[in-house]
């Protein structure tokens, strides 16, 4: 169990997580121009929760030494995580026909930070929910993405997991003092 602890301290660790997000993006790049599968709407705002993900990596992987920045940065980095493994998991229903989406043409940022309009090559969603591209094994791109952020979401939540009972008795200290 230390271990686990201390691969959250580790650079390599944060770093290695940073390359895997980095090589997701770039296939995910790969597929929309060389191959020429549009990414949807859902499909540009996992790019968005993924892109959070690696900067939330990049500020843990500096700020390692420091554990409650650690903690946080873990905890953001969960988050973001999350959001990209949801909105995965929302485009396999729609993909399967579960879910009745209301999903449309163009991204579906918030007006307050259209990241379609400000980095088109990346956040333009300009296919159709519910088709995404077959990969390997037989599994669709929705269903790849189910696998490939489900995995590092366990390893995440294992690791915060590991530094709560820190953070809960560094906690404990403040209140009292």
């Amino acid at each position: 169990m230390k271990l686990i602890y201390e691969l959250g301290q580790t650079a390599y660790f944060w770093l290695a997580g940073i390359f895997y997000l980095v090589v997701m993006e770039g296939i995910a790049l790969y597929y929309q121009y060389v191959l020429q599968f549009y990414p949807c709407a859902l499909c540009v705002q996992v790019r968005a929760w993924v892109v959070g993900a690696i900067l939330s990596s990049a500020a843990s992987a500096y700020f390692r030494g420091v554990f409650w920045i650690r903690f946080f940065g873990l905890s953001i980095s969960i988050a973001f995580v999350s959001g990209a493994f949801y909105t995965s998991y929302y485009a396999w229903g729609v993909e399967n026909g579960t879910v009745i989406s209301t999903c449309s043409m163009g991204a579906g940022f918030p007006s307050f930070m259209p990241l379609d309009q400000w980095i088109p090559f990346f956040f333009g969603a300009d296919g159709p929910c519910g088709q995404s591209p077959g990969m390997w094994f037989g599994l669709s791109m929705v269903e790849t993405l189910l696998i490939t952020l489900g995995i590092p979401l366990l390893i995440l939540l294992l690791i915060w997991i590991m530094h709560l009972p820190l953070a809960l008795s560094s906690y404990a200290k403040l209140a009292k003092a």
